[in-house]
């Protein structure tokens, strides 16, 4: 349990936790692409229903692409840590605020498991890693 962690899974767990960053930026483009439908809607009235869809479609995949990219960076923070076991502070927060956050949205069961992974395995994440000991060189 010592051991110091992997640099591979430092790696696959910093970009799994900036790929949630998509949900947001979906987020921001469902926002945006539901004003021009309303905007469409309100100019054009249902009497161009191609545009309208057009409009509902653009929202749709930037819903769909944020969805998608954040449930790679998922996958990959959970190969991190178990697979990897990459422990670290950090890692700790990251579980505890993210999967709070995602226990009142769709991702409710990846939410939960984060939460109650980081709890449990607490002692793994907040001990000090201890480098091991290089052997000494006598010239």
């Amino acid at each position: 349990m010592n051991e110091p962690p992997s640099n591979n899974g430092a790696i696959i767990a910093k970009i799994g936790a900036w790929l949630q960053l998509a949900q947001v930026i979906g987020l921001a483009g469902t926002v945006a692409g539901m004003m021009k439908a309303f905007q469409v809607l309100g100019t054009a009235g249902t009497s161009d229903p191609a545009k309208l869809s057009k409009a509902i479609g653009e929202v749709l995949w930037s819903s769909f692409a944020g969805i998608a990219v954040a449930l790679v960076g998922l996958i990959l923070v959970i190969i991190a840590i178990t697979a990897c076991r990459y422990r670290s502070v950090w890692m700790f927060w990251f579980l505890c605020i993210y999967g709070g956050l995602m226990s009142f949205s769709y991702f409710f069961p990846f939410g939960l498991f984060f939460l109650i992974y980081a709890l449990v395995k607490k002692d793994e994440f907040l001990q000090p890693v201890t480098p091991q000991a290089q052997p000494v060189r006598l010239s």
